[in-house]
């Protein structure tokens, strides 16, 4: 027997009892149903999976006991989870940096008694150059396509990928991979950055922790940025830039997630107020005090900030098609298994560091690139030299990542273009000696600016580099070249995971539909909704039947004396009690019809009456009389909402049509 559309029945004496229990057990079976109920099988207790659920299950215990005392309303949910998020991103990223330093330590200082990034001065030692990138490769790649392969590549493109299309879920096993593999990475000399595996470590945390206390959808979303901004926020040393990065980077067109940028603020500050108290530190890049008096903007230069605005783009492009042209040569090799792909890449960055290294000396490809920039900053190269380091850089970034193995792209690319500003800051100081240029200016705008138009985040990368060297004096040019290499780099992008806009995005996929019916009111509509078929409460089955023989209508509102409505019935209702072998005379209206009648009333607006319609399985709904209790004006359909839906965009349309031509004229 198929399960009423309504929400309960209403029976008399025997018939009551049969047709209740009947509908109980559809209402059991839709409960399962609604809830997504699949038995799910324990993890076992030597696997990683098992101990990461128990350990994340046994910290949110308390925590889910104090949330059942206290009510979490939108502030103070948001306040609370983001102050946790962010306390928590801030000791995993004072844990991930500690992580590095002993790989770093352990394992590149062991081989060659230094961590510069340079292969200059290995002398005999040269084969290390390419054995220990080619084994921290090797055990990268096995690790991450055994146990989680989606621990591999940059970061912040899987938070994205998250975001828009897993619903922010990342497991949990990833926080402990991505940290442990991207230190491997970089620990063995790996050219990547440690900011991109934070971001995805501390989403990790926002989804875990959402999952734990069993949040929504969009609440796991929304703290799943707020974990990666407080990473961000952390590591960079840039509470503000952190905040605002992730709810930029979701999307290549200038577009924010509004509704996270509260919660990343939040867990970004305190994520860097814990990182800075427990490390010490407090600038991601410290300048000396001469470099920082030194650091304005002259409007005289202003020409040649728009020349590295250009070459910005231009080396962008390069970067980009190299990144991703060479993850598709590693995707072609069928013949080599994935696990073994990463130690590839970390053979052709040693054989990179090694051509590099006598034209280099000290400064390589190797690590992140920090002393690639303070040497652009503070001119200890020469133009041809800078050059060659972006070009380098660019490969071996593209090797070490686009095999598979994991780390972030997000520190490679700043020194990309601070190698790229010092380089145009020094060949315009020669060109034009008569202008006081200081290449300092052009390394530091470079390098926000590269990083602003490769990654399409203008507004982030202007806050970060500003808040990561301590000084405002640049803000001006910052903010001519990131805007000028995003509008020309608008075809492309180093996070394939971005969508256009929000329009663009499953996750807001309904968001414009309910943006229209939201400001359609019931009233607007009601002179086109059916006029209700009303049917007394004690009308006989017989005459029923006679009556909705001859209806267009599909549902029937039950009424008193009074025409006040008791309740509601459907031909499905009709059909079902027509199968029974029942005494039409004997058998009314009010035993079969349904008592608890979900409605809607005549100030609502039509999204709130669309969800309605759509949470209950129901096609249509009576619309009451708000002067007149229990009376009904109209039985609305769902298909009328359609139409009033088109007509407003019709609407719509024709109003930007009338404005363009007024335009025009």
């Amino acid at each position: 027997m198929p399960c009423s559309p309504w929400a309960s029945t209403r029976f008399s004496s025997g018939w009551r009892a049969r047709w209740s229990t009947s509908a109980r057990t559809c209402g059991r079976a839709r409960s399962h149903r609604t809830e997504g109920f699949s038995p799910r099988r324990r993890p076992g207790n030597g696997s990683l999976r098992g101990f990461m659920t128990t350990v994340f299950n046994r910290s949110a215990a308390g925590l889910r006991a104090l949330s059942r005392s206290v009510d979490f309303g939108s502030v103070t949910k948001w306040v609370f989870f983001s102050t946790l998020i962010g306390f928590s991103a801030g000791i995993v990223a004072v844990g991930f940096e500690w992580l590095i330093h002993v790989m770093k330590t352990e394992v590149f200082q062991a081989a060659f008694g230094n961590t510069s990034e340079g292969a200059g001065d290995v002398g005999a030692l040269w084969p290390l150059v390419l054995i220990v990138p080619t084994l921290g490769g090797l055990v990268t790649g096995i690790l991450v396509q055994t146990l989680a392969p989606e621990a591999e590549g940059h970061g912040t493109d899987s938070v994205i990928h998250s975001f828009h299309r897993l619903g922010g879920v990342v497991r949990k096993r990833v926080i402990v991979l991505k940290a442990l593999c991207s230190a491997i990475t970089i620990g063995t000399g790996g050219s990547a950055g440690k900011e991109g595996p934070v971001a995805q470590v501390g989403a990790g945390v926002g989804s875990a922790l959402a999952d734990s206390f069993k949040l929504s959808e969009r609440d796991r979303r929304m703290f799943l940025l707020s974990g990666a901004s407080a990473g961000i926020g952390a590591m960079f040393c840039s509470p503000m830039g952190g905040a605002l990065f992730m709810p930029e980077v979701l999307y290549k067109k200038p577009e924010f997630e509004g509704d996270s940028i509260i919660p990343c603020i939040i867990s970004s500050i305190f994520a860097y107020a814990t990182y800075t108290a427990i490390s010490g530190e407090h600038k991601a890049i410290p300048l000396d005090a001469e470099t920082l008096a030194a650091l304005s903007f002259e409007r005289n230069q202003i020409g040649i900030y728009l020349v590295l605005a250009i070459l910005c783009t231009l080396f962008g492009w390069i970067y980009v098609k190299c990144f991703y042209g060479l993850h598709a040569l590693f995707g072609k090799l069928k013949a080599v298994p994935k696990a073994l792909r990463p130690a590839i890449g970390g053979f052709l960055l040693g054989a990179i560091a090694l051509f590099i290294g006598p034209f280099g000396g000290d400064q390589g490809v190797f690590f992140g690139g920090y002393g690639l920039i303070l040497s652009s900053v503070n001119s200890g190269l020469s133009v041809k030299i800078l050059l060659a380091l972006v070009l380098a850089k660019i490969l071996a970034t593209s090797c070490c990542i686009s095999s598979g193995g994991s780390g972030g792209v997000f520190a490679p690319s700043l020194a990309i273009g601070a190698l790229l500003g010092a380089a145009v800051g020094q060949a315009a100081d020669a060109l034009f000696p008569g202008l006081g240029i200081h290449p300092a200016n052009f390394a530091l705008v470079g390098m926000g600016g590269f990083f602003a138009g490769v990654a399409k985040v203008p507004i982030a990368s202007v806050i970060l580099v500003s808040e990561m060297t301590g000084s405002y004096a640049l803000l001006a040019p910052l903010m001519l070249v990131s805007v000028v290499h995003v509008m020309l780099s608008s075809r492309w992008s180093l996070y394939k995971a971005q969508v256009g806009g929000m329009v663009d995005s499953p996750t807001h996929a309904g968001d414009f539909v309910v943006d229209v019916l939201a400001n359609i009111k019931v009233s607007d509509i009601i002179e086109e909704a059916r006029k209700p078929h009303l049917i007394h409460q004690n009308t006989t089955l017989r005459r029923v039947l006679r009556e909705v023989s001859d209806a267009k209508e599909s549902y029937f509102p039950v009424v008193d004396s009074d025409e006040r409505m008791v309740g509601i019935f459907s031909l499905t209702d009709l059909r079902r009690i027509y199968l029974e072998d029942v005494v039409e005379d004997f058998v009314i209206v009010r035993d079969f019809m349904i008592d608890s009648v979900i409605s809607a009333d005549y100030h609502e607006n039509l999204d709130e009456v669309l969800r309605r319609l759509t949470s209950n399985n129901i096609n249509a709904i009576p619309i009451m009389d708000p002067e007149h209790e229990g009376r009904v004006l109209a039985i609305l359909e769902r298909n009328e909402i359609g139409r009033a839906y088109d007509r407003r965009l019709r609407a719509f349309k024709g109003g930007e049509r009338a404005a363009s031509d007024a335009k025009r004229s």
